[in-house]
């Protein structure tokens, strides 16, 4: 004999209905199945939602960067620490160090940014114009010794000659954006391939 766990209502016959233990299992048993399949798609769908945030990201400092150059009359640099994952932007030059308006981000997990130059630092690109500096052109310092590339926005709100001309930002699944110049020089974009 099974005890009803359902309502307990009395039937035409007089027999007691409701729900057998058998069948309070049976749908834990579909429900725990249904939640197996559906949980590794909600990851991935996480995972793509949290690349998608940081690309914009990227892109949107750009377009900080380059506001807040024209702005303030002076060099704006969105600087990539790719070893420690954490980007920003803040003022170029001396004054770096007491710019109010900085901005500091952390890529998130399973991201990873490269540059077009991979052997250097940005900036040391073969379209360059300017007489080549001995190392580090357009190396950023974010810290004591601490020297970083970055793209450079200048207060005409043109891009730094020296300034990459694409970066690609890969999720941990393979998918890669690339941050590409324009070809005014005054903005980067997103696209899906490097051209």
């Amino acid at each position: 004999m099974t005890l009803g766990t359902g309502p307990r209502t009395e039937s035409a016959a007089g027999y007691r209905t409701g729900f057998t233990l058998l069948e309070l299992i049976l749908v834990l048993a579909l429900l725990a199945i249904a939640v197996a399949i559906v949980t590794p798609r909600l990851s991935g769908f996480a995972s793509g939602r949290a690349f998608d945030s940081e690309t914009r990201r990227l892109l949107a400092l750009t377009h900080a960067a380059r506001s807040r150059a024209i702005a303030e009359g002076r060099p704006i640099v969105l600087w990539i620490n790719t070893t420690e994952g954490n980007y920003g932007i803040r003022q170029d030059g001396p004054v770096a160090n007491v710019d109010t308006n900085a901005l500091e981000f952390s890529l998130a997990p399973g991201i990873e940014v490269a540059f077009d130059t991979p052997d250097a630092l940005v900036g040391q690109t073969p379209t360059s114009r300017r007489p080549q500096v001995p190392p580090l052109p357009n190396a950023v310092s974010v810290g004591p010794l601490q020297i970083l590339p970055g793209i450079r926005m200048m207060p005409d709100g043109s891009i730094d000659d020296t300034s990459p001309q694409s970066i690609r930002i890969t999720n941990a699944d393979g998918t890669s954006l690339w941050l590409v110049q324009g070809s005014d020089r005054r903005h980067y974009e997103l696209r899906q391939a490097n051209f």
